[in-house]
């Protein structure tokens, strides 16, 4: 491949990626410095963000309140003292409670004649 069949953009790109590749030891430092920089600001400014943009309202963070580290002991010693059951998932002999459903009286007394209602 000669350097006369190269088109400008071959060149062009080619020139780019040589002095990529081929930068100065100092070229190659500032770059890194900028970038370094450059992400030391990015984290700043969205902790600095997240600090004043807070998503909790107002009500929310009264209700967040801590709790008094002060326990009715006494209460807390009677939970401890009670009986412990254990629970029985088996239903051994059961029988079934029967179904009563309610029946509705019909008397002739509040009927009338002929089918009106009486009011």
């Amino acid at each position: 491949m000669d350097l006369q069949d190269l088109t400008f953009k071959e060149l062009l790109f080619s020139r780019i990626i040589y002095e990529y590749f081929y930068m100065k030891q100092k070229d190659a430092l500032i770059t890194i410095i900028i970038l370094f920089i450059f992400t030391l600001v990015w984290i700043g400014f969205s902790i600095r963000h997240s600090a004043v943009s807070s998503t909790i309202s107002e009500e929310t963070s009264k209700d967040i309140s801590p709790i008094a580290p002060t326990f009715d002991t006494k209460t807390i010693d009677k939970l401890k003292k009670r009986q412990k059951i254990i629970p029985s998932f088996e239903l051994g002999n059961a029988t079934p409670t029967p179904l009563v459903l309610p029946t509705l009286k019909i008397s002739p007394e509040n009927a009338s004649e002929e089918g009106k209602l009486l009011l």
